[in-house]
Formats: structure tokens, sequence, C-alpha cells
């Protein structure tokens, strides 16, 4: 009986390994996509493609945001607006949900002058 305990955990051990899923090939897209000099409406246009869920904000609000944030990743306001949003990528059977979150940030004249996106895992 013994003989098979170790089995059972290489088996489940392999279980597991196969769960972890490759990174969503969605952040190199939207790299490519949103680059700086693309204006609010283009970066809109962009998003709903992806079925995004986001929020513009003003320059004022962006400005607050940043200086209230203690999160490294945030982005510093470049004096026009942003937008925060989030896109859905899947579920794994095991429950875990993975998501792409997202800044972009603004000049005043409306070009964006930069983005961050990050992929996210959680369990439900």
């Amino acid at each position: 009986m013994h003989t098979r305990q170790p089995l059972a955990l290489l088996l489940a051990c392999a279980a597991l390994a196969a769960c972890s899923a490759d990174p969503s090939p969605l952040v190199p897209q939207l790299r490519e996509a949103l680059k700086p000099g693309l204006s609010v409406a283009a970066a809109e246009t962009e998003l709903k493609r992806h079925a995004t869920t986001y929020s513009i904000k003003t320059a004022a609000e962006c400005d607050e945001i940043g200086r209230k944030s203690a999160m490294a990743a945030q982005l510093p306001a470049r004096g026009g607006p942003c937008i925060f949003g989030k896109i859905p990528v899947g579920t794994d059977w095991l429950g875990g949900r993975t998501d792409v979150i997202l800044q972009l940030v603004f000049t005043p004249d409306g070009q964006l002058a930069d983005g961050n996106f990050e992929e996210i895992r959680s369990l439900r």
C-alpha cells in the first residue's frame, strides 16, 4: 500500500502544475495597440474591442488619485484625463479568475502619455 502513496502524490502535483495557465497574450497586445500619442477616443475604441469595464477620470481626479495611492505601479498624472479598467481574460476549473487591469494617463491635449497593464489571478 505504501508504494501507491508516492504515485498518488506525484499525480496530484502534476495535476496542480497543469492548472497554472500560461500568461495571456493580451498584455503585449494592449501595449502594442495603446502606444503614446493615441487619442482618448481611439483608446476607448480599443478598450471596447476587449469588453473592458473602464472609467475615465478628469485631470483633477487623476491627480488626486495619484497623490492618495500607495500603489507603486500607479502611473503619475500627466495633466490630462486618465482611464482605469479591467478586462476579463478567463477562469480555470478550480474557480480561479484571470483579468488584466490597466491604467492609461493622457497629456492635457488628450494624447496618451503612458499605460500600465497587469495580469492578475485570483480565486473567486
